[in-house]
This record gives C-alpha cells, structure tokens and sequence, in this order.
C-alpha cells in the first residue's frame, strides 16, 4: 500500500522503490541507518536509477573515508557501505564506461 511503513527496531530487510531510497539519500547521504543497499533490475536504466548508481558511488566512499577515520580511534556503528547492483541482462561495460555512464567522471 502506497505510504504504508511496517519498519520497527527489530527491521532487517527495507524494501522501497527508487523515489523512496532518493529522498533517503536527500536527508542522510551517508544512508547511516543501513549497511547495504541492493538495487535491482538496474538494467532498466531511468534518470532514478542513474542519480541512485550516482549518489550510491559518492556515499560508499564517503562512508569508507568516514570509517577508516574512526576505526582508528573507535569502532564505527556501521562499516562501509555495500552496495548491491542485480540484473539478468545488465551490460556491465555500458554501466562503467558508457558515455552516459552514472559512474563516469
């Protein structure tokens, strides 16, 4: 149901759609309540799944830089983030090196 959160402490698994997970990056691009994040069919290349395959790059190595800082001093509630791209036909080479890469640059 449109809206509808079933999400208490005890949560382990979080699905949402792609408009869900942007305004999660918008508030918290570190995304610090999660330790993965998997995108599915990201085949189906939108302008959603380009800005997420985007803000998902800098917010892994934020986060990696955020983490061997503190993990100097202190362990970090959450390790870097991992991020998860599925697909059954994803052309890997088009989603690295493609003009219109999201991951480009």
């Amino acid at each position: 149901v449109r809206h509808s959160a079933k999400v208490g402490a005890n949560t382990r698994i979080k699905f949402v759609t792609d408009g869900v997970l942007l305004r999660e990056l918008e508030a918290d691009l570190l995304l610090s309540r999660y330790s993965a994040v998997v995108l599915d069919e990201a085949h189906e290349r939108s302008l959603n799944m380009d800005l997420l395959i985007t803000l998902l790059s800098r917010s892994v190595r934020l986060r990696r830089a955020r983490w061997k800082q503190k993990h100097k001093q202190t362990q970090p509630k959450r390790g870097p983030l991992k991020v998860i791209i599925m697909s059954a036909t994803l052309k890997v080479d088009e989603l690295l090196r493609g003009p219109s890469s999201p991951l480009s640059g």
